[in-house]
């Protein structure tokens, strides 16, 4: 048996961080992972996806470059080469995350499946492990509707979508989120017709709606067919192609394509054997405490696994949370109000805070939301790039309680807001800044100046001296 001080069960960008947090607190830390280091972010999940929607966005200003004021004849472009690249960019990222960097960082590397025989001990590959504190962080895996005949065709996940040889010669994409949204850009843009459906009525349900029906109709525009409240009834191969059966407005109807990719959510990993260990879950995966640890206080859980928030960016959050609260007498809350989230799309979508609509629920009539569009801005001309909108909701005092941006740099534009809401900076004082021009940063900057103006229109001392002055005008 051999012992440590933690042991982290899964070696994703959570578990990396954390594993890396604790050995600089003197901790004799282990990982164990069962595939690769990195895990879905660098190998099935945000790097390949975003390197394919680069080159996905390439091909389309290429086939598109007229708007630019440059003539072309044909332009022939090869796609062959595409996967290859996105792959030859996951090997670069993993090349500094692979055992050998973090064994000489201090941090032992276990190879396989962990499983608890006990509170403190594990079982890999029949070797028995103990730790004093162990972290989960075995993340989530795609979640697989209940479809007749799914089981029986060979159908795509985030898994194994990048492991293609080729783009696809047709798509059909089955969920309407994060995934779905952004493989229906980037496949479409590459040549691949695709088929985005939904069992709803639009798409990315958990952002601003009038940003989201926006970026819908720029989907549309580009090619994409779009099929909502759809129920599904049954898929089956049919010599080459797949066929999704579906049912749409109590009409019976049929989908055609080669390849069928499943993008409808995640679900916590959670087969470990986590009663053995006396940690709690449920459907949505582990149960955790504001400081990260599970019912098993010496357990904490990080990552897909435990948050419903499923993004790398709060993972990594979560390690340092749960690595301090071990390494450390003073223990953190980890905290959500003020952590973002970008769908990159083309525009892409970002969101801090709450939507338009959950504002001016929770808020009533103490919130104003301020709009300003992209087609307003003179970056937006000078880029021919007009698509897009920024709202961000307000409370009379300047506190910011939820932003959206839709168009390009959206992922980067909502850090600034992201700031603001975070130190509680008031919403007018980020007028107050002299930015660059011509930026994008101007879409914040031109909300932020109409709340300045409303402020000063409703300041009562100003509307008093308005008054005063219109008397002494009389007498």
């Amino acid at each position: 048996m051999k012992n440590f001080d933690v042991i982290v069960i899964g070696g994703g960008p959570a578990g990396l961080v954390a594993s890396k947090i604790l050995v600089a607190f003197g901790k004799k830390t282990a990982i164990v992972e069962k595939a690769k280091l990195g895990g879905d972010c660098t190998h099935s999940g945000c790097v390949p996806s975003k390197t394919l929607l680069k080159s996905a966005k390439a091909y389309y200003d290429t086939k598109n470059i007229s708007k630019y004021g440059l003539g072309s004849n044909d332009i022939n472009i090869d796609t062959s080469n595409v996967l290859n690249h996105v792959r030859s960019v996951i090997d670069e990222i993993y090349s500094h995350e692979t055992p050998e960097v973090f064994e000489k960082a201090g941090v032992r590397i276990i190879e396989g499946f962990a499983k608890f025989v006990s509170k403190d001990e594990i079982i890999v590959n029949d070797k028995i492990y103990k730790a004093k504190k162990f972290i989960l962080a075995t993340g989530s895996g795609p979640m697989i509707p209940e479809i007749l005949g799914l089981e029986n065709i060979k159908y795509l996940t985030n898994e194994n979508i990048f492991l293609q040889k080729s783009i696809p010669k047709s798509m059909t994409i089955v969920g309407t989120g994060a995934i779905g949204v952004e493989m229906a850009t980037a496949f479409n843009r590459l040549g691949c017709p695709t088929t985005l459906v939904s069992r709803g009525s639009g798409i990315l349900r958990q952002n601003d709606d009038e940003l989201s029906e926006i970026l819908l109709n720029e989907l549309k525009k580009e090619g994409v067919e779009f099929i909502n409240h759809a129920t599904y009834e049954k898929v089956e191969q049919v010599e080459n192609k797949i066929v999704l059966h579906i049912k749409q407005n109590k009409k019976n109807t049929n989908i055609t394509s080669q390849k069928i990719l499943i993008a409808t959510g995640r679900t916590a990993n959670t087969d470990i054997n986590l009663e053995k260990a006396g940690v709690k879950y449920d459907k949505n995966g582990v149960i955790v405490n504001e400081y990260m640890q599970t019912s098993n206080p010496n357990i904490y859980s990080i990552g897909d696994v435990s948050t419903k928030y499923k993004f790398t960016h709060i993972a990594e959050q979560e390690a340092i949370i749960a690595a301090s609260n071990i390494g450390l007498p003073i223990k953190k809350k980890m905290t959500y109000n003020n952590i973002g989230s970008c769908i990159y799309s083309d525009p892409e979508l970002a969101q801090i805070g709450y939507t338009q609509t959950e504002a001016n629920r929770l808020f009533l009539n103490k919130v104003q939301t301020y709009k300003f569009e992209y087609k307003n801005s003179d970056r937006g001309y000078t880029d021919v790039d007009k698509i897009g909108m920024i709202k961000v909701s307000v409370l009379k005092s300047g506190k910011i309680v939820g932003a959206s941006i839709l168009g390009s740099r959206a992922g980067e534009l909502i850090h600034i807001l992201q700031l603001a809401k975070t130190f509680d900076i008031s919403f007018d004082k980020l007028s107050k800044i002299v930015y660059l021009y011509p930026t994008y940063a101007d879409i914040v900057k031109q909300p932020a100046k109409q709340f300045y103006i409303n402020k000063l229109l409703n300041n009562k001392l100003l509307k008093l001296l308005k008054y005063l002055k219109s008397i002494l005008i009389k007498a």
